[in-house]
């Protein structure tokens, strides 16, 4: 009996062996073997740029090649979710990390997580530290911020002088602003929303100023309910009371975004409401043919202005990432201090983390960006779309172009949207943002 047990323990032992030997093992490669990472990122308009960072990268660190691609937005995000669940996806791949992207591949178990290397790698102390915040899911960090960014309204400085135009302090003064345009035969606003995702970024241009920071964080988190009178002012204020004033083009759900940001671009539109990645074209005399300035959407009822602003996307690691030691490695480069300037000066990103700028040779918009964020890092408010999570945006999407096609009213697009919430709280979809 005895001598039965003990070669029935040895065959067990022999078995595990055996299966364990038959697991890939996710760890360095041995020496003189170089770790191959493959990295997607959504830099196509700066390649040259990003390729160069990646070559020298590479060069460095002669143990480690990293191959890059290069997606659109909407393209990477249609195909990363089946490449990782089908092990062909990328090592480190750039994604939006709020709750309708990142969080949808962390509740699959496809993200590497992230919080012994924000300890080890100093990113704890590196980053801001709410940027780290946006991008935990059930108590764990899966991305690493990467850009910061926040939205305003950008507006053609000559006009404004020519035609003896006062920048807006109040909501009746920016409609007052697009009267006074209409009567000199210019657009007011070049907001146009074919695309759909620009409505997004106008509703949190006027909820953050309508309800402050601290009661969007609460509605984003799902403590508050959407459905009030103050979501509904938000988005009759914009949606309709704009439209209704003339502050758009008629077919304002039929152009594009681009081709609405050539409409400013081009001196057909006094104003341009739109976020601060567009910066850098704005500054661009081949791209823009204005002098451009910049203001924040101003106040509503004498409250404060609170800047929607965020982070735009970042770093995401994949969990089945046959050498993740050499993948945090190169994701430590890539929010390195000695990249911060290239970020800034070379793709004309602004870092989640502090960057000494004096002496770098950068446009007056992209310098007041830059300052602006830094000064507010702590205190802007939120880009609410990339907080909120996917069957929420859903109805962003549908429900404010059927509003500003006047087929929907405030009242019902805001009883939606905390449906919507509800729906997602009951499916543990919600990102807990509140201090």
């Amino acid at each position: 009996m005895k001598a039965t047990r003990w070669y029935s323990v040895v065959w067990i032992a022999l078995l595990l062996f055996a299966l364990t030997a038959c697991v890939p093992a996710a760890e360095a490669p041995a020496e003189g073997e170089v770790a191959e990472i493959l990295f997607w990122d959504q830099f196509p308009d700066v390649s040259d740029q990003m390729d160069a960072i990646v070559a020298d990268f590479n060069e460095a660190h002669p143990d480690i090649n990293v191959t890059r691609e290069s997606y659109d937005s909407q393209a990477l995000l249609n195909v990363i979710k089946p490449a990782l669940t089908s092990g062909t996806g990328p090592d480190i791949f750039y994604l939006n990390l709020g709750p309708a992207e990142a969080g949808v591949l962390a509740a699959a178990d496809l993200l590497l997580p992230l919080d012994d290397s924000y300890a080890e790698k100093g990113w704890d102390q590196r980053l801001y530290d709410w940027t780290r915040q946006r991008a935990t899911y059930d108590g764990k960090s899966y991305g690493v911020a990467n850009e910061l960014e926040f939205i305003g309204v950008y507006y053609n400085k000559s006009m404004f002088e020519e035609n003896g135009w006062a920048l807006p302090e109040s909501w009746d003064d920016l409609m007052v602003l697009c009267d006074a345009a209409n009567e000199a035969d210019v657009i007011p606003m070049a907001f146009t929303n074919g695309d759909s995702w620009p409505s997004y970024h106008m509703f949190s241009l006027v909820m953050n100023n309508q309800v402050g920071q601290e009661r969007l964080a609460a509605m984003i988190s799902g403590e508050e309910s959407w459905d009030n009178e103050d979501t509904v002012k938000a988005i009759s204020r914009f949606f309709v009371e704009a439209r209704e004033n003339g502050c758009f083009i008629d077919d304002v759900n039929s152009v594009n975004y681009d081709d609405g940001n050539s409409l400013f671009q081009s001196g057909q539109a006094a104003m341009l409401p739109t976020g601060t990645w567009m910066t850098d074209a704005l500054s661009d005399p081949d791209q823009t043919s204005v002098d451009v300035g910049f203001f924040f959407m101003p106040s509503f009822d004498g409250n404060p202005v609170t800047v929607p602003g965020g982070i735009g996307s970042g770093w995401l690691v994949s969990a089945a990432s046959e050498h993740p030691e050499a993948t945090l490695e190169f994701l430590d480069y890539l929010v390195s201090e000695e990249m911060g300037q290239r970020w800034v000066t070379e793709i004309n990103a602004v870092p989640a983390y502090p960057v000494a700028t004096e002496g770098l040779d950068l446009p007056p918009l992209q310098e007041f960006a830059f300052g602006i964020i830094e000064e507010q890092a702590d205190s802007m408010g939120y880009n609410i779309d990339v907080l909120t999570p996917a069957n929420y945006n859903k109805v962003m999407w549908d429900g404010f172009a059927a509003v500003l096609a006047g087929a929907k009213t405030a009242e019902e697009q805001v009883a939606d949207l905390e449906a919507a919430m509800q729906e997602a709280i009951e499916a543990g979809d919600v990102l807990d943002i509140t201090p």
